[in-house]
């Protein structure tokens, strides 16, 4: 109802309630803040500065990494499809660089891959691929990937995601891949027939 209004006064009151919230439900909150400030990208750290990891790695109060997790994704709200390139596409790869959890990490693949979204950052799209055996950090990862390299039909890309999905044994890992596979033939249907074809075959030979 809020989305794009920049106007978050619902939340400010409910402050209070807000503070019971814990793990899933704390980073779904903070991410809100993404929607309802979706297109201020001028402010956006500014908003979310006090939910955002501090440097220097994990934060060790309880709970902080979902707020924190939440925090970089609702940063890739605010810069949805307008972050390819900027400084909060640098920032969310230079968090990811530092020793993170899985809950902050997925935070931040998803942030990136929003704000990268149709960019086809090769960095981006590398730094996906540095935590894909984990299966909370890995499931964002698979989404983030094809959310970068949306719509592009990269061939390589397209082989490297198969070739993972078929050695990791993650349902969730194997299912965003799927699903980020569908983001790299966005609008290219007929470029996706061959690799349609080939899952539908494999698929079959498991039931022979």
């Amino acid at each position: 109802m809020h989305a794009g209004t920049t106007s978050d006064m619902f939340l400010r009151k409910k402050l209070p309630w807000l503070s019971f919230a814990s793990n899933w439900v704390k980073f779904s909150t903070t991410a809100a803040l993404g929607v309802i400030h979706k297109g201020y990208f001028e402010e956006g750290m500014n908003i979310l500065g006090p939910y955002l990891p501090q440097v220097g790695g994990e934060s060790q109060i309880p709970g902080a990494a979902y707020s924190e997790g939440g925090a970089l994704y609702a940063l890739g709200l605010i810069n949805a499809g307008c972050g390819s390139g900027q400084p909060v596409e640098d920032y969310l790869r230079e968090t990811m660089k530092t020793p993170q959890g899985e809950v902050v990490q997925h935070g931040a693949a998803l942030g990136l891959g929003i704000a990268g979204k149709g960019g086809r950052s090769s960095d981006s799209y590398d730094r996906r691929r540095f935590f894909t055996d984990f299966s909370v950090a890995g499931e964002a990862a698979g989404y983030a990937m094809g959310l970068v390299m949306l719509g592009s039909a990269d061939p390589t890309c397209t082989e490297e995601m198969l070739t993972y999905a078929k050695e990791t044994h993650h349902e969730k890992i194997i299912r965003s891949l799927a699903m980020g596979l569908a983001f790299f033939f966005y609008g290219r249907q007929e470029e996706a027939d061959s690799t349609i074809a080939s899952l539908l075959a494999e698929k079959a030979s498991d039931f022979l």
